[in-house]
């Protein structure tokens, strides 16, 4: 009786129809009921979609043999509440954030270069889960605003298939948050330095601890790794950062609007700390998430950092190269190589015009 009522009940209704994912959608721009569902991934973490490819000279199948890839749709391993990414603060600026930290510190600790904690060495390390760490990506797309999070979605889409933009691709800087990954610690009484080294670009943030509070009004305007002032409570470091220049990094992009609040401390080996970001136009609310940077006991000389520049391992701008006469020159607008440097969303446009070129691909590859 039970598998007649199942026939007759499938009859009725129908076969059961799959439901779509952002492997098999046709348009993810429809899909907006199903962004914040585990399943529209296949419970893919936004790391296990980074790591796909499809390989349509297989068949279109993604075999995912590419450099170790994945394949393309497998299922992932994202769990959801693997990592919380709320705030644990009841503030909804950082500017109350800070200030409420500095009168719970009576105005802060005023240093002299005897008392000042040292913070020597080469560290590696940053903020952890930022970009959802073991969540399913459904899990950051419910974190980010609706406009934000379908910029989001082509992007996790397209990392999913292979096409992947990255800044230091095109020698554009990596933003604010390849500000936070420090590698050195320059601690005085009255400022805080921090350095990184990377492959193509080097990070300095200034962090004034002085009292001399930020720009006035009239002096402010957005920078690469913002304007941030501090203070210390005892031997712990918190940091106000504003006048960010909105680019990507962290969750998804973000705004000129986006102000952080961190806190440092250094406990043995380790230093331990934390960062708050408030961008309304991207954050449905305010996002907080852990920092650990580890002390690196080798201290070979070769392993020193190295002042580098992106053009030392990509090369000279795309824009700029040798014309058929011989001569250096440069492409203009009109020109389909041709990369506008004040494009404020430049993975934006890449997107798009990427999203074109590879429907055209499939059709032809079909």
């Amino acid at each position: 009786m039970k598998a007649a009522a199942f026939v007759v009940a499938t009859l009725i209704a129908g076969p059961a129809v799959a439901q779509t994912t952002i492997f098999t959608t046709t348009d993810f721009h429809k899909d907006q009921a199903l962004w914040t569902d585990p399943a529209y991934y296949r419970n893919n973490t936004v790391a296990q979609l980074r790591g796909m490819a499809i390989d349509f000279d297989s068949g279109g199948r993604g075999t995912g043999q590419e450099a170790g890839a994945r394949a393309y749709g497998s299922p992932g391993t994202g769990k959801a509440g693997a990592l919380n990414l709320a705030t644990p603060y009841p503030f909804t600026t950082a500017w109350d954030h800070y200030q409420a930290w500095l009168e719970e510190a009576r105005g802060g600790t005023k240093h002299t270069r005897a008392t000042v904690p040292d913070w020597s060495g080469r560290w590696a390390g940053g903020p952890a889960g930022l970009t959802g760490g073991g969540n399913p990506a459904s899990y950051v797309a419910s974190l980010l605003t609706p406009k934000y999070r379908e910029y989001f979605v082509q992007e996790v889409k397209a990392y999913a298939e292979g096409r992947v933009w990255s800044p230091g691709a095109f020698c554009l800087p990596g933003g604010f948050f390849a500000s936070l990954e420090a590698e050195e610690f320059i601690v005085t009484p009255d400022r805080v330095w921090t350095l990184g080294a990377g492959n193509g670009s080097n990070t300095t943030r200034w962090i004034y601890t002085d009292g001399s509070g930020h720009s006035p009004p009239e002096a402010e305007f957005t920078k690469w790794h913002g304007e941030s002032v501090g203070f210390w409570n005892g031997d712990t470091l918190i940091v106000h950062t504003n006048q960010i220049r909105g680019w990507k990094g962290g969750l998804s992009e973000f705004t000129d609007t986006l102000e952080s609040v961190e806190r440092y401390r250094r406990v043995g080996d380790r230093i331990e700390g934390e960062i708050t970001l408030y961008d309304p136009d991207v954050f449905v609310r305010p996002i907080h998430a852990r920092m650990t940077f580890e002390l690196d006991k080798e201290t070979r000389p070769e392993l020193r950092p190295l002042y580098n520049t992106c053009t030392d391992t990509n090369g000279p701008a795309s824009k700029v190269h040798l014309d058929d006469r011989g001569l250096l020159n440069e492409r203009l607008p009109g020109d389909p190589l041709y990369w506008n440097a004040a494009d404020p969303r430049p993975w934006g446009t890449y997107l798009t015009e990427s999203d074109r070129r590879y429907e055209r691909y499939k059709s032809q590859r079909r």
